[in-house]
């Protein structure tokens, strides 16, 4: 049903690169390296420029994630690549045109499922990666949360490889509450692709949080 759907759908939202993001990453990627040590792991597993898109699924310990995200990964994929976000969080035409300008989609939390699989899809379809925190929230407690399987069905559906990575160290830097994150040391670790022909979304979500709990050094996904 879900491939029909995407194939289907019209591809609305324009994914293209946003002029502002490669001179604003330019501004942050080094204050944030610096400030935060952050370290990347896993580089092999990083997706070739001009290859399929990917899905990059992340754990998500803080508001800092995308931002950490983004300055790790190089350059060229960072263009290449856009989030989703609530768009509670964007609520005035300001944050609105920076989450453009950012290269955030908005997806309203009430939003139909047939409706959000088919729109988030409409991303890949147009050669670009996308990015999402499949706890749909922050953690509270620093681990994974449960997994909501909306991303593993946009796999499923397009037989995009999904790349899990685990985020070390930004919970300790920006618990909730946090106004101002401490210097911490922060770990982005990109883990092998789940290849996803032949799977269903409930085995592509349980891979994907297993790969990502067990490099946290978390218990195994049961």
């Amino acid at each position: 049903m879900w491939k029909e759907l995407i194939n289907q759908s019209a591809v609305e939202f324009p994914a293209g690169r946003s002029l502002l993001l490669a001179p604003g990453r330019g501004m942050l990627v080094l204050p944030v390296k610096y400030y935060f040590r952050l370290q990347l792991s896993g580089r092999e597993n990083l997706p070739a420029a001009d290859k399929q898109p990917v899905l990059f699924a992340l754990n998500h310990q803080s508001y800092l994630d995308p931002i950490l995200f983004s300055a790790a990964i190089p350059s060229k994929i960072a263009k290449n690549t856009w989030f989703i976000a609530k768009d509670k969080y964007f609520n005035s035409p300001f944050r609105r045109w920076f989450a453009k300008s950012a290269q955030v989609m908005l997806i309203h939390p009430r939003m139909r499922l047939r409706e959000a699989v088919p729109a988030m899809a409409g991303i890949l379809k147009q050669g670009r990666n996308l990015a999402i925190f499949p706890e749909g929230t922050r953690t509270p407690t620093g681990r994974p949360g449960e997994f909501k399987k909306t991303f593993a069905i946009i796999a499923a559906a397009t037989g995009c490889p999904v790349v899990p990575v685990a985020i070390r160290g930004a919970f300790e830097a920006a618990a909730p509450g946090k106004k101002f994150p401490r210097r911490a040391r922060i770990s982005i670790i990109m883990l092998p692709p789940v290849i996803t022909e032949g799977l269903g979304p409930a085995a592509i979500a349980a891979q994907t949080r297993t790969a990502i709990c067990e490099a946290m050094g978390e218990e195994r996904e049961v």
